[in-house]
């Protein structure tokens, strides 16, 4: 008899000593033990993803972190959803509304009958609570910025007001919001979690009984999984909502596995601990060059960059754009693709990606180290010393390959490593000269991108103070056009003004992130940065799989 029991065989124990709760289990002798069933004898599909305990609950009005999104984006549900094709549909929502001619106005409609897992009926007030709650300066949300442009919504942050002026109900399943000024992105802002919609008196049972809504089990939503067990420290185990609104989900069980670092969860993944989990950008040539481990590696590309931040103030020493020029074609993108990320990106030409509207396939930006040594000279920058302030790991990795690209053209980059408190502290008051930066939107949209980052007022907190008045303009317009060919050639026209004219900033490539699934996994993939269970089934039939 061995003395291991798996997380797998604990769960096959389970069924076989027909436990109500799994609180033991025994490794069975002298036999192949049966797949644990279904009460109508089907074998249970039970999904294992690891991943680390971002250790911040499952609000998401509170959360902003992509681990607590896995977990929370099975439980609660948005009005709207982004697919992993980056497609945005109805989720609560009967329809993706649009807004009225004004541009402000914006109804939207309720699926009737949607049941919450603690049996209530999902309404048009539990939205409202929902964005109520969001707002009132007590839940301390986190992502108010794209949700505070709803009329009265800043009264609300303010402590001016207790009730949002601009969202109102009709009944059950109709509601309006109506914003301060024309955001077309709003619709989009429907779709991500931040704007999960919460069951009114459910949050307020939590909440009177001095209970934090998010942790242990306080999670009641209209997702596709209910939860079951969470500790809030090892494991989330949840179970599959049959009177979910759209259909019954395709597995039993989710189980949300804890692991403290990458290296101990891939070491799980081999020995057959868990199905499913990321695959750190540092490990992949590792695991590339594994013989058990190779095959079931994919590399999905995201919609975000890797750039190199510079801080065009006054003081800084980068104000003249030729030395930025020279700074951006010294750096030979492809050969850093394939050789530090072992082919795990694309040698980025702009800020947007390829899936994003706007993206340019045709812009380049070329690798020229004579004609960069021209325009350091011309500058009169011969000397030139610089300080990047950067983290370790992967940023320390491509920035030290940076580093020697710029020594060949004349220009001393001296790398100053920091851990992440210190270093968002930096980058957050300005004094990163230079630092290295992975940036990733919520979704394939240019405002979650080039607005939120290069906009004059925001890019003073994020050590760039780009200050583009024609920039401005065309990001502002984008927001409010409704037609989406216009809105995509805006975007493009400022990804284009900042990266190849006034190189206010150097990207360098589009990265491909990578995870690892067992053959039975059906239908991994991930969209962007958030791994989600929504699509996710399991083939019974692999020999590979035991429930």
């Amino acid at each position: 008899m061995s003395d291991k029991i798996t997380r797998r065989g604990f769960v096959k124990g389970a069924a076989l000593a027909g436990a109500a709760t799994a609180t033991a289990a025994l490794a069975g002798c002298g036999g192949e033990e049966a797949p644990a069933t279904n009460e109508d004898g089907s074998v249970k599909k039970i999904l294992r993803f690891g991943q680390s305990n971002p250790k911040l609950g499952l609000d998401m009005q509170i959360s902003t972190n992509s681990g607590s999104s896995s977990v929370a984006d099975c439980i609660f549900e948005a009005p709207l959803r982004w697919t992993e094709d980056n497609e945005l549909v109805p989720c609560l929502l009967t329809e993706i509304p649009t807004f009225e001619d004004d541009g402000v106005t914006l109804h939207c409609t309720l699926k009737e009958g949607i049941t919450c897992h603690d049996g209530s009926t999902l309404t048009a007030n539990d939205v409202k609570f929902s964005f109520e709650r969001m707002f009132k300066p007590e839940t301390a949300a986190k992502s108010t910025y794209m949700y505070d442009m709803i009329k009265g919504a800043k009264a609300m942050l303010n402590g001016e007001a207790t009730e949002l002026e601009g969202l109102t109900v009709e009944d059950d399943t109709h509601f309006t919001f109506v914003l301060e000024y024309p955001m077309v992105s709003f619709i989009n802002n429907l779709g991500i979690n931040y704007a999960d919609i919460f069951p009114q008196a459910a949050v307020e049972k939590v909440e009177s009984e001095g209970r934090k809504w998010g942790w242990g089990t306080d999670c009641v939503g209209t997702g596709k999984y209910k939860i079951v067990s969470n500790d809030d420290t090892t494991e989330v185990v949840m179970e599959k909502f049959a009177e979910y609104h759209d259909g019954e989900p395709a597995l039993d069980e989710v189980h949300i596995i804890y692991y403290d670092d990458n290296n101990t969860k891939l070491l799980a993944f081999k020995n057959g601990d868990i199905d499913w989990c990321d695959l750190e950008a540092t490990l992949l040539k590792q695991y590339q060059e594994d013989p058990e481990v190779k095959d079931q590696i994919t590399l999905y590309e995201t919609l975000g960059v890797h750039f190199v931040n510079l801080n065009l103030r006054d003081d800084m020493g980068l104000t003249d754009p030729r030395v930025r020029e020279a700074l951006s074609i010294s750096i030979d993108r492809q050969a850093l693709v394939d050789t530090v990320l072992a082919g795990a990106g694309v040698p980025a030409m702009g800020w947007l990606a390829p899936q994003t509207p706007g993206h340019d396939p045709d812009a380049e930006i070329p690798y020229d180290p004579e004609r960069a040594k021209e325009l350091i000279k011309e500058a009169g920058a011969e000397g030139l010393q610089l300080e990047a302030k950067i983290r370790a790991n992967l940023y320390e990795t491509y920035m030290t390959v940076v580093q020697s690209y710029w020594k060949e053209i004349g220009v001393d980059l001296k790398l100053t490593i920091e851990d992440n408190g210190v270093w968002s502290s930096d980058w957050a008051d300005g004094n990163c000269q230079i630092t290295a930066v992975g940036w990733f939107p919520l979704y394939a949209d240019g405002d979650n991108h080039l607005y939120t980052y290069f906009l004059s007022d925001n890019a003073s907190g994020k050590s760039s103070f780009y200050n583009s008045p024609e920039f401005d303009q065309l990001v502002t317009e984008a927001r409010q056009e409704q037609d989406q060919d216009v809105r995509a050639d805006l975007y493009k026209q400022a990804d284009n003004l900042v990266t190849r004219v006034d190189f206010a900033t150097i990207p360098l490539y589009w990265p491909k992130n990578s995870f690892v699934a067992k053959s039975y996994v059906k239908n991994a993939k991930v969209g962007n940065l958030i791994y989600h269970m929504f699509d996710i089934d399991i083939d019974t039939s692999d020999p590979n799989y035991s429930a």
